[in-house]
C-alpha cells in the first residue's frame, strides 16, 4: 500500500508580513485503537487466527515495555525507545512529586525509509481552520505569561466547554481562569501559567465558538503539547522543533 498524507495549506502566523507564506496542516484520517490495528493485521491473510495475532502483539508490547523500564535502549527498526528522567533529585532521594520517568521515542530506519516513500497530496487552501502553530516562549514557566500562536483561537461563546485547559501526564486538568487571559485574539492567546504547575509535559486544549463574525453552534477544539520548564532532549528524533505546537487541527463545524 502506497502511503499518502493529505494536507491543507494554511497561513503561517509567524511571518505576518508575508501574506503568501503558507504551512502544511495535516488532514487527519481518524483515530485508531489497538483493535483497529489487529483487524488490519488480520486482513493481511497471514493464516493466523485473530486471537493468535492479538496474543503476539500484546506479548510484544509487554516485553518491550519491560525492557525499556529495565534500563535497556530498544531499537525495533521502526522506532528507538529509551527511558528518561525529569526533575532535580534533592538530597540524593527520589521524590515522585518532583521527579518522574518518561520514555523518549524516535523514528528508526524502517520508519525513515517509509517516510521517504510517502507522497503528499495538497488539498488546497483552508481559511477557516482552527489550529495551534506554536508558542512564545518555546517552553512555559509557572507564574509567567505564555503565548499561543495560531488561527481562530479567540475565546468566545457561552457553551460550558469554552475556555483553555492544561492537562498533565496523570490526566489531571487545570482550567485557565479567563481573568488570567491577557491577550485574546484570533491569532494569539496570552495567559498566565498557574503558579503551582510542576515542570513537565502538558496538553493544551483551546475550545471556542469563535468563527470570525459569527459564533459556531458547536464549539471546536485545538490541542497541542507544550512543556513547563526545560523541554527534555528527545535524542535527535523528529518533532515540531522549538516553539512548535504540534498543530492539533480542529474540525470546522457549520455555524
Amino acid at each position: 500500500m502506497k502511503n499518502v498524507l493529505k494536507i491543507w495549506l494554511v497561513d503561517n502566523t509567524v511571518t505576518v508580513d508575508n501574506k503568501d507564506d503558507k504551512i502544511g496542516q495535516l488532514e487527519s484520517s481518524g483515530n485508531l485503537s489497538l483493535q483497529d490495528i489487529l483487524d488490519e493485521m488480520h486482513k493481511e491473510d497471514t493464516g493466523l487466527r485473530p486471537e493468535t495475532i492479538e496474543h503476539v502483539v500484546k506479548l510484544y508490547n509487554r516485553v518491550v515495555s519491560d525492557l525499556i523500564l529495565s534500563g535497556y535502549s530498544v531499537n525495533t527498526g521502526l522506532y528507538h525507545a529509551v527511558a528518561q528522567l525529569r526533575g532535580v533529585i534533592d538530597g540524593g532521594k527520589w521524590n515522585p512529586e518532583k521527579n518522574s520517568v518518561y520514555v523518549s521515542f524516535t523514528q528508526d530506519k524502517e520508519l525513515r525509509e517509509a517516510i521517504a516513500q510517502t507522497s503528499i497530496s495538497i488539498l488546497g487552501e483552508r481559511q477557516s481552520v482552527m489550529y495551534v502553530a506554536g508558542f512564545s516562549p518555546a517552553t512555559a514557566t509557572a507564574g509567567r505569561p505564555f503565548t499561543v500562536n495560531g488561527r481562530m483561537l479567540k475565546i468566545a461563546g457561552t457553551d460550558s466547554s469554552v475556555g483553555i485547559t492544561i492537562t498533565n501526564s496523570k490526566e489531571q486538568t487545570t482550567p485557565i481562569d479567563l481573568n488570567m487571559l491577557a491577550v485574546n485574539n484570533p491569532s494569539q492567546l496570552t495567559f498566565i501559567v498557574p503558579a503551582g504547575l510542576a515542570d513537565g509535559e502538558y496538553t493544551l486544549t483551546v475550545t471556542t465558538q469563535y468563527a470570525g463574525s459569527t459564533l459556531l453552534k458547536t464549539p471546536r477544539t485545538a490541542i497541542a503539547t507544550f512543556y513547563v520548564g526545560t523541554k527534555p532532549d528527545a535524542g535527535g528524533g523528529s518533532g515540531s522543533g522549538g516553539g512548535e505546537g504540534g498543530g492539533g487541527e480542529a474540525p470546522d463545524p457549520a455555524a
